[in-house]
């Protein structure tokens, strides 16, 4: 939750939602990079979509890289049962 809350003070300055800001953060990483955020509700995709409309600097990108970095990420990914699944 402390990155989401981190996600969503960057964004609330720049009149971007968490969403948002996510989706720009993963196109502006690297051109091989395809975001592929999956919805069932046509306003969240206009919303995904409305993502392109932000032109933010590299120095913003920085500062969200800077913060999110200071959060401590603890705790599996996943239970035991699914670990093994992905080790095969």
């Amino acid at each position: 939750m402390r990155i989401v809350n981190t996600l969503q003070a960057f964004g609330r300055t720049r009149g971007m939602t968490s969403t948002q800001v996510a989706l720009g953060w993963l196109l502006q990483k690297a051109p091989w990079i395809v975001p592929i955020p999956g919805t069932t509700k046509l306003s969240h995709l206009e919303e995904n979509l409305r993502t392109l409309e932000f032109a933010l600097s590299p120095e913003e990108w920085e500062e969200l890289e800077k913060a999110v970095a200071t959060i401590p990420v603890v705790g599996d990914r996943y239970n035991a049962e699914q670990q093994r699944q992905v080790e095969r």
